[in-house]
């Protein structure tokens, strides 16, 4: 699959089903409120099929479920918490971050996965959002030599 930027994005927001963009009802059902600004919803949890029973788990699983997920929390002022659990090895996390780099709300980024070089798409995230006051990595296991590199740059 092709990397989309947030032009791409911007450009087919306002005519987007969100049924057709996501792997589940569910899936799209999340983007609806996170696109919508919904006040009540202001946690996220990107996560497997493991814990993929809370209302705030949305899991990517084709197709292109990180840009369009990218895209709208980028967009969104309620969103506060976003936790990272899981990100498939056959979807580009470039095209997730270069969304969530223009998201302003998020205050608490957790991360419980090794991105590897993948880590370098949050970068202007983590440079942007002045209102980011926890950032926590959350590791069971160490990290790869490269994911703490990219992490310190």
């Amino acid at each position: 699959m092709d990397v989309q930027d947030y032009e791409y994005y911007e450009a087919r927001a306002k005519d987007v089903k969100l049924e057709n963009i996501t792997s589940s009802q569910h899936n799209a059902d999340i983007l609806a409120r996170i696109r919508d600004d919904d006040p009540d919803f202001t946690k996220l949890c990107v996560t497997d099929d493991f814990y993929f029973n809370r209302r705030s788990d949305y899991r990517p699983d084709e197709g292109d479920d990180l840009g369009w997920l990218g895209y709208f929390i980028g967009r969104s002022k309620q969103l506060e918490e976003l936790y990272i659990e899981y990100f498939p090895d056959n979807l580009n996390i470039d095209e997730f971050g270069g969304g969530l780099g223009h998201n302003r709300s998020i205050q608490t980024l957790c991360i419980s996965i090794d991105l590897g070089e993948g880590f370098k798409s949050l970068v202007p995230f983590l440079r942007n959002n002045t209102s980011l006051s926890a950032l926590i990595f959350d590791f069971e296991n160490s990290i790869e030599l490269q994911c703490a590199r990219n992490i310190a740059l």
